[in-house]
């Protein structure tokens, strides 16, 4: 008997213990469809209640090292002008025509809701928001960025306080480096105002007259490489990714930006090492195995272009991206009745209408004069 009333007991503080967990996921899951919600209907009032500015101060003066007045004061000016943060994440959405989609609670943290990012040509992010269940309402205090590879709180400690500090001894601890003085300061305040007036070619220009190691260091360049984006100089875009590659291929912040690269490179396995980073820090989902499906077919296994498109729609069965590399897959494997049938159930379950003139690129060239292509569309 005594067995029997400890076996309950134990079963019972067991209980107790996981209660908690299992309600927390449940409120940051609701969180993460909420905030999916607001950021694809551009819901500027919603993102204010969900995101809480004075949260993310905090945290950013910590991370920055403010402590009693100083970080009070901090976190009081922040609150003034941090809206602006909420107001750059709706512009960036309208501007990509962005979808955002709730993915999961981590199964290592309870309290992070991860939603993932498409926005159009400027391709895919992900964002892990770190959620505060202790209110009346859940409400992100931070976020992590796949895109950067850091919380926000540490982005805008460091990134954010670039352009407008007047303590090298700042910049010095971001960039690891004591050789900051007042030129580099000023080079720097200009490059402020020159990226709020969206004039990004003459501030990635201002940013390479920087002196080494500042203008080299993993940041910067990733800045660089970002205004190269924002100017379209496509050359000094893939030019500053291969300096990016060169001097930092093994850290996990800088995996996600790189794969570009990799890309453009047909590097295969650097591909693939970059892609195991990600799927170690937001887990495995439709977008993660097409980029492997595109990955494998860039570079001529189309056997695996195959598997990997097929494992991605089988996760995201909505993913048109991965439908069109199933087929170029069975294409490139001579399989053309097989492609054929993909590209039918592509008209009817995306709504579209294939002609003749939609297979011109070289690439159909043995599909267009196949058998089961003339059948097909004669």
């Amino acid at each position: 008997m005594k067995i029997a009333v400890l076996a309950t007991l134990f079963a019972t503080c067991s209980l107790a213990q996981v209660a908690p967990d299992t309600a927390k996921r449940e409120i940051v899951a609701r969180f993460g469809e909420e905030m999916a919600e607001a950021l694809n209907a551009r819901d500027t009032p919603k993102l204010r209640k969900l995101i809480d500015i004075r949260g993310l101060a905090a945290r950013t003066g910590t991370f920055i090292g403010y402590e009693g007045k100083e970080h009070d004061d901090f976190v009081r000016g922040f609150a003034r002008t941090g809206d602006a943060h909420i107001d750059a994440m709706v512009r960036n959405m309208e501007t990509t025509s962005g979808i955002a989609k709730f993915m999961r609670v981590p199964d290592k943290n309870a309290g992070h809701a991860l939603v993932r990012l498409e926005l159009g040509q400027s391709g895919f992010d992900y964002l892990e928001f770190v959620v505060d269940t202790k209110g009346k309402e859940p409400r992100a205090v931070d976020w992590f960025r796949l895109v950067s590879g850091e919380l926000m709180s540490v982005t805008l400690g460091g990134m954010g306080q670039l352009y407008t500090t007047e303590d090298p001894n700042l910049l010095g601890r971001l960039f690891g480096t004591q050789m900051v003085g007042k030129a580099t300061l000023k080079t720097l305040h200009e490059v402020g105002e020159l990226q709020k007036q969206m004039k990004f070619a003459e501030a990635l220009a201002k940013l390479k007259t920087l002196p080494e190691p500042i203008v080299s260091s993993r940041i910067m360049l990733t800045i660089q490489a970002s205004l190269a984006v924002s100017a379209r100089k496509d050359a000094e875009y893939a030019r500053l990714l291969a300096r990016l590659a060169e001097k930092y291929s093994g850290d996990a912040t800088a995996a996600f930006m790189l794969v570009d690269h990799y890309f453009n490179k047909k590097d295969l396995s650097r591909i693939l090492s970059s892609l195991d980073t990600v799927e170690k820090r937001v887990g495995i989902d439709g977008v993660t195995r097409q980029l492997r499906a595109a990955g494998y077919y860039t570079c001529g296994d189309f056997a695996s272009a195959l598997k990997f498109s097929e494992e991605s729609i089988r996760l995201e069965s909505d993913r048109m991206g991965a439908h069109d590399f199933r087929g170029l897959s069975l294409v490139a494997l001579a399989r053309f009745e097989e492609a054929v049938t993909v590209y039918r159930d592509i008209e009817e379950r995306f709504g579209l209408e294939f002609t003749r003139d939609s297979f011109a690129d070289p690439r159909y060239a043995k599909l267009v004069a196949s058998p089961a292509f003339k059948a097909w569309l004669k």
